[in-house]
């Protein structure tokens, strides 16, 4: 069922599947203000329902989402500190979808269907998983449009490709095709044009059939463990694994195990090759 009380994204739930689908291809899906609000608008209404287990982000057309929409600072309205006021609220608005997607309680796919800029290459980091067609770019673009990078690139990038190829990319501003990606694990794995949108249904669908608390568990843990001292993470990780064993998905999946049957595909997620 699609939620049409949106102008710039979609939202359609189907099969415990929420996707997101930035809606916008006359401008390579860049965002305006009301685009950002819907997209996290979007996201809170995915993490309440109960009937969605994962969350996909993608884009119409030939672009993913190209950041947000340069055309929304008015040509006569270059003054410094209009401009600032603008990007000032701009990125409230971006950071607290960025943040959502790291810290909602269900795993957020990325499926890049063409250009990630900008905020665009944001949103792929910050996703749980990212696969990509072929003919996907991404580009950091700030630099380009003469502004700092931003859209947690200071907190994601050099954790996913390490510090050398986050310094060598930024510095060189240049675009990187899928299999580039690919090789610096911004993405999992890469589709063709006629198998993307089954393959990204079907890991969605995994996901989504998954046990959602345990997802939940180790997502938060790898986000923050990476900043804490090994004792620390290693507490976290035991409260988790006692408030996984009070779950009834524990003692299922125990007797299971015990009576000899075969692991559950639920606790299972195949990504296609």
């Amino acid at each position: 069922m699609a939620d049409r009380g949106y102008e710039s994204i979609e939202l359609r739930v189907v099969d415990g599947v929420a996707t997101i689908t930035f809606n916008l291809p006359q401008y390579g899906n860049a965002l305006n203000l009301k685009g950002v609000q819907e997209t996290l608008d979007a996201l809170y209404k995915s993490e309440a329902r109960s009937d969605v287990g994962a969350i996909v982000l993608t884009g119409r057309g030939k672009a993913f989402c190209s950041g947000f929409n340069l055309k929304e600072i008015p040509a006569g309205e270059l003054d410094v500190d209009r401009m600032s006021a603008h990007f000032r609220v701009l990125a409230m608005w971006w950071h607290q979808v960025l943040h959502l997607i790291t810290r909602v309680r269900k795993p957020v796919l990325a499926a890049v269907n063409g250009v990630a800029a900008g905020s665009g290459l944001g949103m792929t980091l910050c996703a749980d998983l990212a696969v990509c067609k072929d003919s996907a770019r991404f580009l950091p673009a700030w630099h380009t449009i003469g502004l700092a990078n931003d859209a947690t690139t200071s907190y994601s990038l050099v954790k996913i490709v390490g510090f050398r190829r986050a310094m060598e990319w930024m510095m060189t501003n240049r675009t990187v095709g899928a299999r580039e990606a690919l090789e610096m694990n911004l993405v999992n794995r890469v589709y063709d044009e006629a198998s993307f949108e089954k393959n990204v249904a079907s890991i969605a669908r995994q996901l989504a059939d998954g046990p959602t608390h345990l997802q939940a568990m180790a997502k938060e843990g790898f986000h923050s463990g990476w900043r804490r001292s090994i004792e620390e993470a290693t507490e976290f990780e035991i409260q988790n694994v006692m408030q996984s064993v009070a779950h009834p998905y524990f003692a299922d999946s125990l007797k299971k195990f015990l009576a000899g049957e075969r692991k559950s595909s639920q606790a299972q997620v195949t990504l296609p090759d």
